[in-house]
């Protein structure tokens, strides 16, 4: 996280919205087909759904939220980049670092990829979780629809993780790093996580996982930074 120079008023109001921010009620169940024809279904709170939690509480302590998108041209392609920014009526700002994954082909995939990212920024910046979401399915070749179905283990035989601890046992059974856990790989190699994160041979569980320990890593930073600032 990113802070302005002068940060006293943002962090106070912070800590105190922190404090009453309530996890939001998962608001969509989503059912998915993958590519290989098994399906699975998963619950979500979508970004509206976020937002609506946070708005509340913000308003009460002169905060607004600002979530910026853009495409940024590398070597390797362009990528897709989310920033969110909270923002105090004294001017004052805290801001996430970009959260970067090769930009979606696509239009429609495209779009459903940002909505997915600004949903983990902003629940990542939040400290909150929201799981189970993949607002981006399009982009892996799956197909998707709502329902009311009870969430099953995926076609690899991987569980779904419910948080970040459950995500970070998930061992791989593939690739350079197999018989590693996700724990292992993101303290070695965080190429490699951010590949898995946005390759469309990623099963869904891994995907999902990769996104929990994200959200649980910037809350810690978020934590962290706080305790510096009050």
């Amino acid at each position: 996280m990113i802070f302005s120079p002068e940060n006293t008023n943002i962090a106070a109001a912070l800590a105190k919205s922190w404090g009453e921010l309530e996890t939001p009620k998962h608001n969509v169940t989503v059912e998915v087909t993958t590519k290989k024809g098994s399906r699975y279904s998963f619950q979500y709170t979508d970004l509206n759904g976020i937002f609506e939690a946070a708005r509340k509480v913000f308003k009460e302590n002169n905060v607004s939220i600002i979530q910026n998108s853009y495409t940024e041209l590398t070597e390797c392609g362009p990528l897709a980049c989310v920033e969110t920014m909270f923002l105090h009526s004294s001017g004052e700002w805290v801001k996430s670092s970009p959260l970067k994954f090769p930009a979606a082909t696509g239009m429609q995939d495209f779009g459903g990829q940002i909505t997915y990212m600004k949903r983990y920024s902003l629940s990542a910046m939040l400290g909150i979780a929201t799981e189970k979401d993949d607002d981006a399915n399009g982009v892996s070749g799956n197909t998707y629809d709502y329902s009311n179905r009870q969430q099953p283990v995926n076609n690899n035989k991987i569980s779904i993780p419910k948080n970040a601890q459950e995500a970070s046992a998930i061992t791989l059974t593939f690739g350079k790093h197999q018989g590693k856990t996700l724990k292992q790989i993101w303290r070695e190699d965080m190429a490699y996580i951010q590949w898995l994160a946005s390759s469309e041979k990623t099963d869904e569980a891994i995907r999902e996982g990769i996104g929990l320990m994200q959200v649980a890593a910037a809350q810690q930073q978020a934590q962290q930074k706080m305790q510096q600032v009050v």
